[in-house]
Order: structure tokens, then C-alpha cells, then sequence
């Protein structure tokens, strides 16, 4: 009889050390929805726009005071309670007259604080436009895509027309200079209350950045 309980608990013993070994080397489960991606795009717009109106002067009549500007904007999401070096780099295709011209330009924002619909901008002379482009403005701009990098990682990309979720901006030579920051550009002064606080605005420079 003994003899039989002992050949019943020693497959039973050993089956029990096996799953012990194996729940040892099993990686522990994540809890569902804890893991966040940081930032996000939610949005990708282009509207071309008169300048503000610029008081004093006797240049007021420019051309470039006079036609619309591409005006790019990027609403996003974050997930920090605070968060600053959020660089938003942008890659614009222009349909120009004998090929396709990818401009590119970057802004970086601080003191950004968790919550939605932060709004990132990017403007674009009229004069690139006709440069590379003719007359034709509303049918200049091709598509856009945008990357949000934050402590040196890309942590969120999106595109404003194609549907694929690739860069495909990669394969592009891209053209430097093309675009402004708000802070370059006639809206400036008062977008303040527009668009996220850049590191590159004097007020940013006063406070030690």
C-alpha cells in the first residue's frame, strides 16, 4: 500500500516543481492600460492666411504684407505632468513647378504640461511659395508630417493627407530654411496665447533656458 502512495505523490511532486520552475521563468504580466505612449498627434492642418495687420511704417503696402501665408499647425496630447525639450520637427512637400521640394524646420517647447489640444505652429513665407511653386498657393502643399521627439527619442509621427503609417518623408533630400517659427513671423508678438511656449523666444532666454 505504501508502495503504491509513493508511486501515486512522486509524479505528483514532480509535475508541481515543474510548474513552479516554469512560473519562476514566466515574465511577469503587465496590468493592461498603464503603459502610455507620452505624446501624441491628434491633428495636422495647413490654411494659408493673411498677415496681421502691422501698424507704422511706410512699407505697409509690401506684397508680402498683402498675400496669404501657409500657416501649419500640429495639436497634440501629452501624457507628463511637465515636460520641456519637446521638439516638433516638420517636413513639408512642396509641389513645385519641375520636381517635388520637401521643406523642413523644427521648434522646440517648454513647460508643457500634461493634458490636450497643445497646438504647435509653423508658418511659411508667401515668396517660397511663388518661388518654388508659381501663383498657385492653395494647390502648393502636397503633404506634411510631423515627429514629436522628447528626451532624445521619436515618440510619436504622423501625416497630415497619406493614410500610410510610415515616414515617409525619409525618402525625400530635404530643403533647410524654408519655414519660420511663430516667433519669426508676423503673428509673433501675438500668439502668445496660441501656441505652445517656444525655447527660442526672448521670454524663454530670460528665464534661463
Amino acid at each position: 500500500m505504501k508502495n503504491d502512495f509513493r508511486r501515486l505523490c512522486w509524479p505528483a511532486l514532480a509535475a508541481a516543481g515543474v510548474l513552479a520552475l516554469g512560473a519562476a521563468d514566466a515574465p511577469a504580466q503587465r496590468p493592461t492600460g498603464v503603459h502610455k505612449t507620452e505624446f501624441s498627434v491628434k491633428r495636422l492642418e495647413v490654411r494659408f492666411v493673411n498677415p496681421p495687420a502691422q501698424s507704422g511704417g511706410e512699407r505697409g503696402s509690401r506684397e508680402a504684407g498683402q498675400v496669404p501665408w501657409a500657416r501649419l499647425e500640429c495639436e497634440f496630447d501629452s501624457q507628463p505632468e511637465w515636460a520641456d525639450d519637446v521638439e516638433i520637427r516638420w517636413y513639408v512637400v512642396l509641389l513645385a513647378k519641375q520636381t517635388k521640394v520637401m521643406a523642413t524646420g523644427s521648434d522646440t517647447y517648454i513647460y508643457v504640461k500634461k493634458g490636450r489640444r497643445h497646438v504647435a505652429g509653423m508658418f511659411m513665407h508667401p515668396f517660397v511659395v511663388e518661388r518654388w511653386c508659381g501663383n498657385s498657393a492653395q494647390n502648393a502643399v502636397e503633404d506634411v508630417g510631423v515627429e514629436i521627439w522628447w528626451q532624445g527619442r521619436l515618440v510619436s509621427f504622423s501625416s497630415w493627407r497619406s493614410q500610410t503609417k510610415t515616414q515617409w518623408w525619409q525618402q525625400f533630400q530635404p530643403t533647410p530654411n524654408l519655414l519660420m517659427r511663430v516667433s519669426e513671423s508676423p503673428w509673433g508678438p501675438g500668439a502668445y496665447a496660441e501656441y505652445e511656449w517656444s525655447k527660442f523666444t526672448t521670454a524663454a532666454g530670460r528665464g534661463g533656458q
